[in-house]
């Protein structure tokens, strides 16, 4: 299985438009859906370190409440929260794509 997070869609957030808010909505139940994957196949423990222990879905739902009008998650936190989530998921691919390639799979 290749993991493939930071795509076309994943950039296409920094463009702060409804489109975004469709693109964040996705992302987030896509993570959540490979933690699931990785906690079954690996366990609780690997899909913790692997996606950050929740936070790279955290961070994806501050860019979400910024998007929708939250007063208490800044501009700033969007970016702050956006570029973590980034470098978390591609990190996360990184490790699963080369365990991918280790067993064969």
């Amino acid at each position: 299985m290749s993991v493939k997070l930071v795509d076309h869609s994943w950039t296409r957030i920094v463009e702060r438009d409804e489109f975004a808010k469709v693109a964040l909505r996705g992302k987030i139940e896509e993570v959540q859906q490979l933690e699931e994957s990785v906690r079954l196949k690996d366990g609780e423990d690997a899909a913790r370190n692997v996606l950050h222990d929740g936070l790279i879905v955290h961070a994806l739902k501050r860019c979400q409440e910024n998007l929708e009008g939250s007063t208490t998650v800044t501009d700033q936190d969007f970016w702050v929260c956006y570029e973590f989530a980034t470098t978390a998921a591609r990190k996360a691919e990184k490790i699963l794509n080369e365990e991918d390639d280790e067993s064969g799979n």
